[in-house]
């Protein structure tokens, strides 16, 4: 009796786990998600183009996630973006519970600092973008400058939020491949406390968001207190239709390529992520999720009534820019990095 016991009870228990194997290897993406709140990692402060698209996907991004789970904004700002990426990338749960959006250089400062960048771009699972970045360089009024020669004969002081941002590298590249006279001051903790430096008459300008710009600062722009006199990007957008790429700035070949490097991440814009290794079933649902999203007219509207702009992106495509700009020649990179070295 005691061994035919026995038997039995290892006999359930078996069963008990296969019948627990089956449930959890038949669970869908609606039954992981469902009653869920996400977590949404915004890797600068509040106030910026970061935050408002951010806020502005957590708003909307629920409705198409199968199962409708909630998602919550929470901000992890420092080292110019860093901070909230290595988390995304080393301390996120992988199962999908957690969403951010970085910074869009990551894959340039990569390349460009691979022994300081302690993650890496091409290993997150990229979701999609909700706009391509219409990058400007607006500079004060009072400096002076009208135009992007301008910035050739004339000093001007620049903002910075970061040594291993665009708000830094920038300058520094134009100055030594444009023949530009920008001085960079670094230590800023965002764009919006430039903004406040410039007001205040510390610096003169710096890196920002078209998109974002025209809206918040129409006025100083018609009164010609803001100039905008470069732009990202590998077109000119129908805005700016007389101010010229950053590329076109470049006095010789070699300089324009790794200008146009430099502003390669300009087709990464505001991307939305989950870290690496979520399963893959989930990333795909994510993915459906965001494609829904972004053609939504509810969003749409939204966008508009945000003063936003919407040029997405899928996250296969935001992929590629990612893997294209990752195996960037090494050549040019020993170039930059030299420039870049110099000026630290």
């Amino acid at each position: 009796m005691t061994v035919r016991f026995a038997c039995r009870c290892v006999a359930v228990i078996v069963a008990l786990c296969a019948v627990a194997t089956v449930r959890a290897s038949a669970q869908t993406v609606a039954d992981f998600y469902r009653g869920k709140t996400l977590n949404f990692i915004v890797v600068f402060s509040p106030g910026g183009s970061y935050d408002l698209y951010s806020r502005l996907v957590a708003t909307h991004l629920p409705r198409f996630i199968p199962g409708n789970p909630k998602i919550v904004v929470q901000y992890m700002p420092g080292a110019g973006g860093l901070n909230g990426a290595v988390h995304l990338a080393t301390q996120s749960p992988r199962d999908g519970t957690e969403l951010g959006m970085v910074d869009r250089g990551i894959a340039v400062g990569q390349v460009l600092h691979p022994n300081s960048t302690p993650l890496d771009a091409g290993k997150f699972s990229w979701i999609g973008s909700v706009s391509s970045y219409g990058g400007i360089l607006q500079i004060a009024g009072r400096t002076g400058v009208k135009t992007a020669t301008d910035l050739r004969r004339l000093p001007v002081v620049i903002g910075s939020w970061g040594f291993e941002t665009a708000s830094y590298e920038l300058p520094v590249l134009l100055n030594a491949l444009a023949g530009t006279k920008f001085k960079i001051v670094t230590g800023y903790r965002g764009a919006p406390d430039v903004d406040l430096a410039t007001e205040a008459g510390e610096v003169d300008g710096r890196i920002s968001s078209w998109a974002t710009l025209k809206f918040t600062k129409a006025a100083e722009l018609r009164d010609g207190k803001i100039v905008v006199v470069l732009q990202s990007g590998v077109k000119r957008s129908p805005d700016l239709p007389d101010v010229p790429l950053v590329g076109e700035m470049a006095t010789n070949d070699q300089g324009r390529r790794i200008l146009e490097f430099i502003d390669s991440d300009s087709a990464i814009g505001w991307s939305v992520l989950a870290p690496p290794n979520v399963p893959a079933e989930r990333v795909a649902a994510l993915r459906k999720a965001f494609d829904q999203m972004v053609k939504d007219a509810a969003f749409v509207a939204d966008v508009k009534a945000r003063h936003l702009e919407l040029a997405s992106s899928s996250g296969q495509e935001v992929a590629a820019v990612v893997e294209r700009t990752l195996a960037t020649p090494k050549d040019d990179i020993a170039v930059m990095n030299k420039l870049l070295a110099e000026k630290k």
